[in-house]
């Protein structure tokens, strides 16, 4: 089964703002692999967590996910190849350049890239960030959680709930068709979209340990708005407190702090909406961003709460 969002490789033409957006604005420390061509993000402990690789093709995101050993890659490879996946081994530089022991890839329903791999190296050296942070909340948990909007509702819900054997943490269907999936205690690791627009990635979440670190990287986006994809606000579900930042290739880093955790008596809800306040998202179609706002007038009307729940790791002072 899979345990967690080990890594992320993004393909881009935009390999200097991709470095400078993660170093500078973000928090994450950048180590060059190939000069001009291949980049390692760290948060953590561990050798990478983002690959960024420089291409003059179109720009992609692959997702890689972390499996215990190699029996178990060998088990989740035999269960895609059931389903009909072409499922091919990562070569020695793909797992040279990742840091992990071994790996395969296959392409899902809507085409992106999914990687699976056991063996995530730690670095040789602490962790620096590239602008004084708390750091990031990772750990057993992984690296965070990615959003998909899909054209393939049905069949990547199937794909990751039946073959990768991740759970339903909630879902709604305002404004649009939503399911959200963990695989460890991190309320999701994934979330899958049906707004009827055409697939791509919409975002990932990295968490701070630290709600300083959230406002300050606001500040810095304020001072271009057109940065911000969907403004400060706080989840319904994972209770984040969270902005979300337009990275170089036009898709979204969620910036967040504080999100609750699933254990294995999590009963599924059905969401009332997708935020208790704020989060305006400037790319929905004006119809659907006013259903938002009412929805949010509702829940405010209502008085909904919910607790803030901080970790060990916020407990400096």
């Amino acid at each position: 089964m899979i345990q967690a969002l080990s890594y992320i490789v993004v393909e881009t033409p935009h390999l200097e703002a991709w470095a400078t957006q993660a170093r500078d604005h973000i928090g994450m420390q950048v180590e060059t692999v190939e000069l001009n061509q291949c980049l390692r993000l760290r948060v953590d402990e561990k050798i990478q967590r983002f690959l960024i690789m420089k291409t003059a093709a179109v720009t992609s995101m692959s997702m890689g996910f972390e499996v215990a050993n190699a029996a178990e890659l060998l088990n989740i490879t035999q269960k895609l190849k059931d389903e009909g996946y072409v499922v091919i081994e990562g070569t020695a530089q793909e797992r040279l350049l990742r840091g992990v022991d071994g790996m395969v890839f296959f392409y899902d329903p809507d085409g992106v890239r999914i990687e699976v791999s056991y063996g995530l190296a730690d670095a040789d050296t602490p962790f620096v960030p590239g602008r004084p942070i708390g750091g990031f909340r990772t750990g057993d948990m992984g690296l965070g959680h990615v959003a998909l909007i899909t054209e393939h509702f049905e069949q990547l819900s199937h794909l990751y709930r039946n073959i990768f054997g991740f759970k339903l943490s909630d879902h709604t269907n305002a404004p649009f068709r939503v399911e959200f999936l963990h695989c460890n205690p991190r309320h999701h690791t994934i979330g899958i979209a049906h707004t009827g627009g055409p697939a791509k990635i919409y975002h990932l979440m990295l968490e701070y340990n630290d709600f300083d670190d959230v406002g300050r990287a606001y500040d810095m986006a304020l001072t271009n708005p057109e940065s911000i994809g969907v403004t400060l606000g706080r989840h319904i579900n994972d209770h984040a407190t969270s902005f979300y930042l337009k990275n170089p290739d036009d898709w979204m880093i969620e910036l967040g702090w504080a999100t609750r955790t699933v254990g294995p008596d999590w009963e599924p809800t059905e969401l009332e909406g997708m935020s208790l306040w704020g989060h305006d998202r400037t790319w929905l179609p004006d119809d659907k961003r006013e259903e938002a706002r009412q929805i949010l007038k509702r829940l405010a009307q209502k008085g909904l709460r919910a607790p803030v729940v901080t970790t060990t790791q916020n407990l400096n002072n």
